[in-house]
Order: C-alpha cells, then structure tokens, then sequence
C-alpha cells in the first residue's frame, strides 16, 4: 500500500468504536455520580432531613403543627445518565481503483468450526484527493438523551418503599407516643399528689426516677423521628436500667390505684418500645401481677415434673400444689374472706410434706435440683403475694443432703438390729456372721459411708456406686436366709413372721431414702408358708 493508500476499513471501525467508547463513558460517570451523592462509606443511603407545617383540626380549632421527615437523597434527585441515542457516520471518498479477490468471503470469529463461505469479496483502494474541492470528509453526528440508569427503576422501588415503610412505622410510633405521654402524666401526676409510694424512697426521688424513665421513650421517638436510629438501642438499655433501679416498690404498700398507673405506665412503653425495636424484650419495674406470678410456678411444675430421673406418684402431688396454688389466687382475685386463703395455703402446705417424704438421696441430679429450686422460689412468690409474711413448707428440705435424716435412719437400723437378734441369734462360740447378720451389716455400713460422702462432698456418682454394691450385697445375704436356716425357722414358728415383717418394712423404708427401689426392689425375708 502506497502513502496515498487509505485503509477504509479500519477508519470506518474507528468511527463506531468512538461511538461505543463515549457510551461506556458515560455510563460509568453516571453510576459514579450515583455512588458519591447518594451513599455514604458504609454503604448507607445518604438522609435527606427537612420540616414543614401542616395545619391539623382540633377540638379547640386548627392548630399548625411542624412535621419533620427524613428521606433518602437519591428519591429526591434524578442522576443523569446520558446515552448516545443515534450516531449518523458519512464519509466521502475518492476511489481511485476497485479489484475483485477470490476466497473466504467470511470466517468463523469463534472457533466454532463452522466452515466459511466461498465466493468473491470485493477489495477498494481510496487515496485522498489533493484537490480542494475534492477532499475526503468524515462526519459522526449523533443525538444524546436522558435515560435510566440501568437498575435505577429498582433502586428508586426500593428507595419509595423505604420510605413508604419508615411513614408506616413512624404513624404507628407516634400513635403510641401520644398514648404513652398520657399514660405518664397520670402516673406522674398521682405520684406527686400521693406520699404513699413505699419505704423505699420517698417522692421526690420517686418523681425523678420516673422522669428518667419517661425521658428515654420521648427521647427515643424524637430519634426515630430526626433519622438518628442509632441512639434508640441506646436509648433503650437505659430504660431497663432504670428500672432495674426499683425494685424497692412493696406490693402490700402500694396502693391499687397506683398499681394500676404503674402497670399502664409500663404497658404504653411497652407498645413504644415494641413499634421503634420489633422483638426486643422491654424491661419492667414493680411487683409482677398475680397472674404472671401463677404462670411462673405453673412453668416451674411443669420443669419439675420434666426433670430426670423423676420420682413416682410426684406428678399427681405437683399437680396438687399447683391446685392449691390456682384455688388461693381465685380466692385472692374475687375478694374472698382471708381465712379461704389461709386454706388453700394450708392444703399446699399438707402436699408439700408429703413430698418431703418422697425424695432420696440419689434423686438429685442436677436438673432436678434447678427445677427443684426454681418451683420453690415460686412458690414462696406467689404465696407472699396471696398472703402477707407468709411462707409456704419448703418440700425441698428432705433431700438437700442427710440433714433431718440421721435419726430415722439410726431408728431403723436399731429395729434391723433387734430383729436379727431375734430371727437368727448368734450362736455360742460362732465366729463367723449369719446371713442376717450380714444383711444388717450392710445396711449399717453404707448409712456410714453416706454420711461421710456427705460431709466429703464426695462426688454423687462415687456415692451411687457405693450404695448400690452394698445394697447388691444385702439382697444376695436375704436370698441366703431364704434359702436355709429350716430349723430355726421351724423353731420359731409365728415369731417368724412375725419378725419377718417388721424387718421387710424397716428394711424398705431405710433403703428407699438412699436409692430408687422401684426399679431396684429390696429382697424380703420370706415368712413361714409363703409361696
């Protein structure tokens, strides 16, 4: 090719690709744009906080209030995002010469393996004409136009909706702010007005303590409503310590009129708190009402019940106690004289006792022992609440350790002991133990060794495992006085048995504090006749 030679192609391609290359342009300047007015670092959308008036009708006539709103600043501004709408291209040229080429007149650009067409392919040649009135020109004219930015239809939904859901939730908050400042200037109101609040503190700190309170929901919804969302959580941690601060307030002090304020009080913050932070638990202060006193020992019986390894017959007390329970807040709900109360606490009291007698030593696991714990912290609760300085039996005292215990374990030994004498005595000059003997020696050694576990704090499971060698050792000595002895049975005759049953019983009765015998069952001594 000559200097003279133009290369047509490649100046036509260089046309279009100026017009791609200005489209990508702008296209990246435009989501630039985007990016630094309408975000902040974090990601974040940028507010846009503004106030205006609006005139309201009210009872005593219009009156105009200032509204103040907050909105994201990309729902306020269109981005520009230019695109090149058409490009026209002319070009004139001067040909000086044309041939004709034969061979592919188009070749596969992808490697796909499709085979090209043959044909003739025409070849141009073009120089520029020196002559004035004869140049070459080349001429781009295209249109621009506004358009979307691709995803902005999107964006401004997502944008709208945020918007349209912060005035749903803003409504709804400020529906139970108005709520909620009646509701505390009833409760302040009364507590100025009123010296009676309790031996806790006296009005003036009173006064205080709830202005702090109410401070923190007003506070919290002019957060909400300046876009400073930030400073609510905040906000709220300082509401539940507050109230973590009164618990001095006495149930039995306060009078009913102020109970109810207070419980309104709470409730409207309550509903506050719930529309700013969907599903965060709001704090509370005061005495908690009956009912919920009844639901916590309901929920504790139920635990109780639960817990392993459990204990035969307690489902049926538990369900006493809880009836017992549900009789005095009925009494107590519908005004009954006092002494109906006081009956119902002494019917919880009768169960209780019963099922102090119930437990064992190896009836401790750890669950247990929480839900133990948990049902009587309940019941002590609601009990106080049905009736002033007033405690109910603690069913728990059996089975905390060997404590109350010594004596009738030591009682039923020494019957143990007496009737061994008497069923099997020792024979003169005998040096080894009969079986008896030996049934009562168990029985004797591993009350000893109890009580040392015990003032050890020897682990449960060592314990366990001690109990139950011996108590294999005594059932296997029982099974042996089963087994023989024909001739002092014989001799004996009705003593026998009657000496028989008064060791089966103290016998049951000693091994059924340490150990389950239901699954474990304890081996009679087996009287005269007996199948």
């Amino acid at each position: 090719m000559s200097d003279d030679d133009v290369p047509v192609g490649a100046l036509l391609g260089a046309a279009y690709q100026a017009v791609v290359h200005g489209q990508n342009m702008a296209a990246r300047e435009a989501v630039e744009l985007v990016r630094q007015l309408g975000f902040e670092k974090d990601g974040t959308a940028k507010p846009f906080r503004f106030a205006y008036q609006r005139t309201e009708a009210t009872e005593d006539g219009p009156q105009v209030r200032t509204v103040h709103a907050t909105v994201p600043l990309l729902s306020l501004v269109n981005p520009p995002a230019i695109s090149i709408d058409k490009a026209a291209i002319s070009m004139s040229l001067h040909l000086i010469s044309q041939s004709t080429e034969n061979g592919p007149a188009y070749t596969s650009a992808s490697g796909s393996g499709v085979a090209a067409a043959e044909g003739a392919m025409p070849r141009l040649k073009g120089r520029i004409v020196h002559k004035s009135d004869k140049n070459a020109t080349l001429t781009i004219e295209s249109t621009l136009k506004q358009r979307d930015l691709l995803g902005s239809s999107r964006l401004s939904q997502l944008l709208d909706a945020a918007v349209s859901d912060r005035d749903s939730v803003w409504y709804q908050v400020l529906e139970q702010a108005e709520a909620f400042r009646t509701a505390a200037a009833a409760f302040i109101d009364a507590v100025a007005r009123d010296g009676s609040t309790g031996t806790g503190v006296g009005v003036r700190q009173w006064l205080q303590q709830l202005w702090q309170l109410k401070e923190s929901v007003t506070d919290a919804v002019s957060a909400y409503r300046d876009g400073l969302l930030e400073k609510i959580p905040e906000l709220h941690q300082r509401w539940g310590n507050e109230c973590q601060k009164l618990t001095w307030i006495d149930r039995h002090t306060e009078p009913e009129e102020m109970a109810a304020l207070r419980r309104a009080f709470i409730a409207a913050a309550r509903h506050v708190w719930n529309a700013l932070l969907p599903g965060k638990p709001v704090a509370a202060f005061g005495p908690p009402t009956l009912d919920q006193l009844r639901d916590r020992f309901h929920t504790a019986v139920a635990a109780l019940a639960a817990a392993p390894p459990g204990l035969e017959g307690l489902p049926e007390r538990l369900r006493d106690l809880e009836g017992a329970v549900a009789q005095g807040c009925i009494a107590r709900e519908y005004k009954q004289p006092e002494d109906v109360v006081t009956a119902t606490l002494d019917r919880y009291n009768q169960t209780a006792e019963t099922i102090r007698t119930m437990w064992n030593l190896l009836v401790q696991s750890p669950e247990s022992r929480a839900a133990q714990d948990e049902l009587a912290s309940a019941a002590k609760d609601v009990w106080d609440a049905l009736l002033r300085d007033t405690e109910p039996v603690d069913f728990r005292t059996a089975f905390r350790g060997i404590e109350g215990l010594e004596s009738e374990c030591r009682r039923l030994l020494g019957e143990l002991e007496t009737q061994a004498r008497r069923l099997l005595p020792a024979r003169r000059g005998e040096t080894t133990m009969n079986a008896l003997e030996i049934a009562r020696g168990s029985a004797r050694a591993v009350w000893i060794e109890t009580e040392r576990a015990c003032r050890e704090q020897t682990p449960l499971a060592e314990l366990t495992r001690k109990i139950s060698q011996r108590f294999a050792t005594y059932n296997k000595s029982i099974g042996r006085v089963n087994e023989g002895y024909s001739e002092q049975k014989q001799r004996l005759g009705p003593e026998w048995n009657t000496g028989a049953r008064v060791w089966n019983e103290a016998a049951r009765r000693f091994w059924a504090i340490l150990l389950d015998t239901r699954s474990r069952p304890v081996t009679d001594i087996a009287e005269l006749g007996s199948p």
